[in-house]
């Protein structure tokens, strides 16, 4: 059995013990410069009983920014599909990297990770955008655990900000309606109808064709997403409950049938050029799809012109919401058409309308049990 031993140059003690790493291999654990025997024993029972609990990791200079590199490229990339694995790489790039990648990830701690959340904190950015950086540290360092390179993870020790939920920028029904009335004549025109009309994400709207429409039902139906950023049509929705049918309302049916003019006569002035994909949105060169960056510039260029106050893209879909909330339109029925997977996420994203609706809710009470 390993004792320590006293170094009569450093005046200090010093120890070595051999063990067996996972694949039989011998090895060694070499520790030096403790004041006395009692604190050289007891170091070295610490270390032998991590051996033995299979807890114990080797010194390597192994550092952050590699590691990460290398748990993109062989795990995170089977655990996420393509969009969420271009966000998580995007947050290691311009957040992690730079800040953590150059530290031993063995000598990471839980301070230094604080420091990084505190930093990112202080530069301004949303307790989301920090929750979600966080989350990509998190999973990554719990893969270091699990490959016994750290021994605990120093991310999940970190006080987060205070969660500051912001006013949900929204247009009433009277905008709704004149951003409407001015946009007939813009190129993405139905577009912002989908969005306003059936609350459709703009995923959804860039992946939405013609045989998902039937007319004479008055509905729609949801059936794939545009990914990647434009890159990829994808099965399914975002989630497996916004594969859905939505009711469309007349006007927005004189929109589609006005789109779909449009669709044919472009299709026939290009001929063999034009690329069938069977789109409503589509490119007017080739009739294949837009991207999603394009239409989001298009649109803020167009609620410039039409004097609209700025909202972004997807807040049109929280219009669509809100303006059915308050014509008291069921929940549940609401939920579904949004394509959320629990009613709950419909009236925590949607509480902010519940104040305005106090005074109707004291009218009602007023009218069905006055005395």
């Amino acid at each position: 059995m390993a004792v320590p031993k006293y170094d009569e140059k450093t005046k200090t003690w010093r120890f070595i013990f051999d063990y067996q790493d996972e694949t039989g291999e011998r090895k060694q654990i070499r520790r030096k410069g403790f004041k006395s025997k009692r604190e050289a024993d007891e170091k070295m029972l610490e270390l032998k009983n991590e051996v033995n609990a299979g807890q114990y990791s080797s010194p390597n200079t192994l550092i952050v920014a590699n590691f990460f590199e290398d748990w993109f490229k062989t795990d995170r990339i089977l655990q996420v599909n393509e969009t969420t694995y271009y966000h998580n790489y995007l947050a290691f790039k311009n957040h992690i990297k730079p800040k953590l990648g150059n530290i031993r990830l063995q000598k990471l701690t839980p301070m230094q990770c604080q420091r990084f959340v505190t930093g990112m904190h202080e530069e301004g950015y949303a307790r989301n955008s920090i929750d979600r950086v966080v989350t990509v540290v998190k999973k990554a360092l719990d893969k270091a655990i699990m490959y016994k390179i750290i021994k605990d993870n120093p991310m999940r020790k970190v006080t987060l900000p205070k969660y500051v939920k912001l006013e949900m920028r929204i247009w009433t029904l009277e905008q709704t309606m004149q951003f409407l009335k001015v946009a007939k004549d813009y190129r993405f025109y139905c577009a912002y109808a989908l969005a306003l009309y059936c609350g459709l994400r703009k995923g959804e709207i860039c992946a939405l064709r013609w045989q998902d429409i039937d007319f004479e039902k008055k509905e729609l139906a949801v059936n794939q997403t545009l990914v990647n950023f434009g890159k990829t049509i994808k099965q399914g929705a975002k989630t497996s409950s916004g594969v859905r049918r939505v009711s469309i309302p007349h006007a927005l049916i004189e929109i589609l049938k006005e789109q779909r003019k449009k669709y044919l006569e472009v299709k026939l002035r290009l001929g063999s050029r034009f690329i069938d994909m069977d789109l409503i949105i589509f490119n007017y060169k080739n009739g294949k799809n837009i991207f999603p960056d394009a239409l989001t510039t298009a649109y803020k260029k167009d609620l410039i012109k039409a004097n609209m106050p700025h909202i972004p893209f997807h807040s049109l879909r929280h219009t669509h919401a809100t303006i059915l909330i308050k014509e008291n339109v069921n929940v549940k029925i609401l939920s579904e058409r949004m394509g959320h997977s629990k009613v709950g996420i419909t009236l925590d994203t949607y509480s902010h309308v519940i104040p305005s609706m106090q005074q109707e809710v004291a009218d009602t009470l007023d009218r069905v049990m006055s005395l």
